[in-house]
């Protein structure tokens, strides 16, 4: 997936081959010393955006929900006036053969563009991270109306006691799925 410092060093990149290719004053070096250290910026800046949560929000930006039970979500609408375009969506939905808003329960712009959709008829649900890389994230707790206690005590009865140790735990629509740091997948069937 390319992010906008991909795209930005694209650019760059771009003019220090053109650099390359017009003009013949400077020394060949100089130029491959300036590709590589591009490089190797791009590189830090995106493993940065990545290891840092408020930089990759930044940098990558997050999905923004549009859709949710069937609702438009108004003020998603208002607070990304300057991303979010009514026809743009629809053009997204009919290339993936949903002519209408009708039986929309969930709508979803992802960080790529795309537009990411659940039916009502799929009786679906989207799935949402609780826990990457070790650490809990409060604000898809919250979007589910649960609590931290009520994941702990979720973990702690799949024998999963130290948050530390999953690299990922995902609420897929009625139960909990956790991945360790080991690789090993967890699962069951939560009654919510």
């Amino acid at each position: 997936m390319m992010t906008s410092v991909d795209l930005v060093g694209n650019f760059i990149l771009g003019g220090v081959v053109g650099g390359i290719l017009y003009n013949d004053k400077l020394p060949i070096l100089h130029y491959i010393a300036l590709l590589i250290l591009c490089i190797i910026l791009m590189s830090i800046f995106n493993a940065l955006s990545r290891k840092i949560p408020g930089l990759r929000k930044r940098t990558i930006g997050e999905p923004i929900t549009i859709i949710r039970n069937g609702r438009f979500l108004i003020e998603s609408f208002k607070e990304n006036a300057s991303r979010i375009d009514i026809k743009d969506i629809a053009t997204a939905l009919r290339m993936q053969n949903i002519f209408s808003f009708d039986n929309i329960d969930f709508a979803q712009i992802e960080t790529t563009g795309h537009v990411s959709v659940i039916m009502k008829e799929e009786a679906k649900k989207p799935s949402r991270f609780l826990i990457h890389r070790g650490e809990i994230l409060e604000a898809e707790l919250k979007i589910l109306d649960r609590s931290q206690v009520w994941l702990e005590n979720e973990l702690t009865k799949m024998g999963l006691n130290d948050p530390k140790e999953i690299f990922l735990a995902e609420w897929v629509g009625d139960h909990l799925l956790v991945v360790t740091a080991d690789g090993h997948v967890h699962g069951n069937s939560i009654q919510t």
